[in-house]
């Protein structure tokens, strides 16, 4: 049996990682991410299988870390509740309201704004995650 302080860190390592590659790729990509992200938006088909897998990934950091706090497992409880409302907002919302929704953040000012945030996420979390702080 592993100790209970494993997931966590292996969840901030891989999180960290994935808000890194994310961040950076917003950054230097944002330019081709905007027409993909819209196309997507515009797929019921994507949309539903896109908020299947944000709610059963929600799902599951929400069981396991069910409590909100300043903590590592209270923000992977954080980033689970707000998979989760993702997830239910796209299957329940109206598709025009999606795309309006999708539409006020998909640009490019704002991937400037997004890309040091997630990359900063990443460091915290990585850090955290490979025991550098």
């Amino acid at each position: 049996m592993l100790p209970f302080w494993y997931m966590e860190l292996f969840l901030a390592q891989l999180l960290g990682l994935y808000f890194i590659i994310i961040g950076i790729v917003m950054f230097v990509r944002r330019r081709a991410i905007i027409p993909a992200i819209s196309q997507l938006m515009g797929s019921q088909a994507l949309v539903f299988i896109l908020a299947i897998l944000y709610i059963a990934v929600g799902l599951a950091l929400i069981l396991e870390y069910p409590i909100i706090s300043l903590s590592l497992p209270g923000a992977l409880s954080l980033i689970g509740y707000l998979m989760v409302i993702e997830g239910i907002v796209y299957l329940a919302a109206p598709r025009r309201f999606i795309k309006w929704f999708t539409g006020l953040f998909n640009r490019p000012s704002w991937y400037i704004i997004y890309a040091p945030v997630a990359i900063i996420l990443g460091i915290l979390f990585a850090g955290v995650g490979f025991g550098l702080f």
